[in-house]
């Protein structure tokens, strides 16, 4: 750095140090920025605190089934207990085993689906379908209010940060008279706008890069692998984003026009990226891929057989269902003991079967949805923002519809240990017990890599807006000349 761009950047300083209302922007952002960290960590302690609950819920019933065992022919009580942790015919629909999708430690961050799709769920050898659709998903008004989380923070604010900053920062000279003293240095105009422009860059994005720090910090370990790579994803988008706004500006400022063309129009850009294009997707891809979720809603309904006491009801029932699950047929008491159970038990996975077409359909709308979404990302850098910051936490839509998808295959291992023993009349044994299933939720290893191909897409977007700018700037000056 020569000696000229040293005198303009400790000039830029010393007024900038002097602009109490910019200096007062800045604490102000900062602020917002601590309270977002703060609001998303509690929002998902509470997450965790419940996923802790339900999880000792779960320990505990299962806890006392295994003792069960020891205490068997015992009082009325623990007699009742050790029937359910042994005999199938009611172990298939009591044992409750809790698939759950833990929050990442940054997830706070960018809470996302996280707050629309359940989190956890309490499965049986019961209807999956009635299970997964039998509750309310979110309470309506917040989904409606949204979450004030860092991610909100950096797409929302700093932009404006950005365009309160550096919108005047060439209009202002010349409505301050100041601009002929500046074109006839020995540095150009162009260099001193750049140089104040990249100034104030590095304040913007060192503030946007502060919060984010602290967020990292504050949320999890960020030294564990799958924390460090996380991070500086994420560090590396706030710097992308930031330089496409300030790219933006430099296209604005290269006009050459009044400061009121200058706010109105990066206003105008913000309110076009961030609210306009959004609400527009939405409204059509509502229209070209609609939704109606009371068809789930539907699925709730609760069905029984026709008459609970008719046994040869009951049999057909079974006998309809064991062509789908042909393993089960061949015991010799499969239409003699414990029938009723059975019954119950075919019943409800034949329902299971007879709406699966209903459920595929939904599920193939919502990602039609996403995907015709995603090829319109490139229309704002802000969506394409949203949703890397999302995936880095692992609260985007992909991972929450992976989870559902998960689900079904954990609801069919659990129908498969009962159902196995139910249908073959046999007891479920202490042993047994150490081959419970389990729910695991498999790992997406290439999320970041599509969160890198984003980020590379609005980097170019940036440099072009730069290049662009430069360009137009150059080639007014050269006109003036």
């Amino acid at each position: 750095m020569d000696s000229r761009m040293k005198t303009i950047v400790r000039y830029e300083w010393k007024s900038f140090v002097r602009n109490k209302f910019q200096l007062l922007l800045l604490c102000i952002t900062f602020g917002f920025g601590m309270y977002a960290i703060y609001y998303g960590n509690a929002e998902i302690d509470a997450q965790r605190e419940t996923i802790a609950a339900v999880t000792a819920l779960e320990e505990k019933e299962f806890s006392e089934y295994r003792a069960s065992f020891a205490n068997e022919g015992a009082a009325s009580g623990l007699e009742q207990v050790h029937d359910i942790a042994s005999r199938p015919s009611f172990a298939w629909f009591r044992h409750g085993y809790h698939a759950i999708i833990h929050p990442h430690d940054y997830a706070s961050l960018a809470i996302g689906q996280r707050d629309l799709f359940r989190y956890y769920y309490r499965l049986t050898g019961m209807s999956l379908h009635y299970q997964l659709f039998e509750n309310e998903l979110a309470n309506p008004v917040n989904l409606m209010a949204g979450n004030f989380d860092l991610s909100f923070v950096i797409i929302y604010l700093f932009p404006l940060i950005i365009i309160a900053f550096c919108y005047g920062l060439y209009s202002s000279e010349r409505e301050n008279g100041t601009l002929p003293l500046l074109q006839i240095q020995t540095i150009s105009i162009q260099k001193i706008t750049l140089i104040r422009l990249g100034f104030y860059f590095v304040i913007i994005t060192g503030l946007a890069l502060l919060i984010s720090l602290i967020g990292l910090v504050v949320s999890g370990n960020i030294l564990a692998p799958d924390n460090s790579r996380a991070a500086l994803v994420w560090l590396l988008a706030v710097l992308v984003y930031c330089s496409f706004w300030f790219g933006l500006l430099f296209l604005i400022i290269s006009f050459r026009k009044n400061s009121a063309f200058n706010a109105i129009s990066a206003a105008g850009c913000w309110i076009l990226l961030l609210i306009v294009v959004p609400a527009v997707l939405n409204v059509l891809v509502t229209v070209k891929y609609p939704l109606n979720s009371a068809t789930l809603a539907g699925l709730t309904r609760r069905t029984s057989l026709e008459n609970e006491e008719d046994q040869e009801e009951a049999r057909e029932v079974i006998r309809e269902f064991l062509p789908h699950r042909p393993e089960l047929q061949d015991s010799d008491s499969l239409m003699n003991n414990n029938l009723m159970p059975k019954a119950y038990a075919a019943f409800t996975t034949l329902k299971d079967i007879e709406n699966q077409k209903v459920v595929d359909d939904y599920n193939e709308q919502v990602e039609k949805r996403s995907s015709w979404t995603a090829q319109f990302h490139w229309l704002s850098p802000s969506v394409s923002l949203q949703e890397a910051f999302s995936t880095t936490a692992q609260t985007d839509l992909a991972t929450m519809i992976s989870f559902q998808n998960r689900l079904s295959a954990f609801h069919g291992e659990i129908t498969d240990f009962y159902f196995s023993r139910l249908f073959w009349d046999k007891p479920i044994t202490e042993d047994d017990y150490n081959r419970l299933p389990v729910f695991n939720m498999p790992k997406n290893e290439s999320r970041l890599s599509s969160v890198l191909a984003a980020l590379a897409g609005v980097f170019v977007y940036a440099m072009s807006l730069f290049i662009i700018g430069l360009l137009q700037m150059r080639r007014r000056i050269e006109g003036v000349k």
